[in-house]
């Protein structure tokens, strides 16, 4: 028969081992979901990036197009570069909407805010043309759109996510999937 000391000993060290177990698998699962919404923010990134590079088509597009085609900017709300200036609106809107109601680890919460910042900017600057009325209020409209503020809220987002990134050694988030695929 065993003595007491040393039944006492064997219970002591399961669990010691138990809890040792419990407190190792919480911080893998908590790790495991720092990575996940990481993930899923980055692919908002994404999403926001394409919504900038979208907004730069557009100026390039006015840029070249013929003072008639200008004309056509500022009188018919059915134009293409005017669609598109009310899509990507539409869409960033969505997009600081949902980065605000994300739930995140703390960790990731400055991340997310720099990224609401960015989406919120760029729906502000887009929406500006379909705020306007009159053909000369729609190309002052045009000309108020600051592409240097929002370059200026993106870049922030995309230098702490990348940080991020390598801290938790993400080397390819695209291969995780988290909608990164645009």
């Amino acid at each position: 028969m065993l003595s007491p000391w040393v039944l006492y000993t064997i219970i002591g060290v399961i669990g010691l081992a138990l809890i040792a177990g419990s407190v190792i698998g919480a911080r893998v699962l908590w790790k495991r979901q720092v990575k996940r919404s990481l993930i899923s923010l980055t692919g908002r990134r994404e999403a926001l990036g394409a919504s900038y590079k979208g907004l730069q088509a557009v100026f390039v597009a006015l840029a070249a197009a013929s003072p008639e085609e200008m004309g056509a900017f500022a009188t018919e709300p059915d134009n293409e570069q005017r669609k598109s200036l009310e899509e990507l609106h539409g869409r960033t809107v969505i997009l600081a909407d949902d980065v605000k109601q994300m739930a995140l680890p703390k960790v990731l919460w400055r991340a997310a805010d720099l990224l609401g910042v960015a989406a919120d900017t760029l729906a502000k600057e887009t929406g500006k043309v379909g705020e306007a009325e009159s053909p000369e209020a729609v190309l002052d409209a045009l000309g108020d759109i600051d592409v240097a503020a929002v370059k200026a809220a993106v870049q922030p987002a995309d230098v702490e996510i990348d940080r991020l990134l390598q801290d938790l050694q993400i080397a390819d988030p695209s291969v995780y999937g988290g909608g990164l695929y645009i």
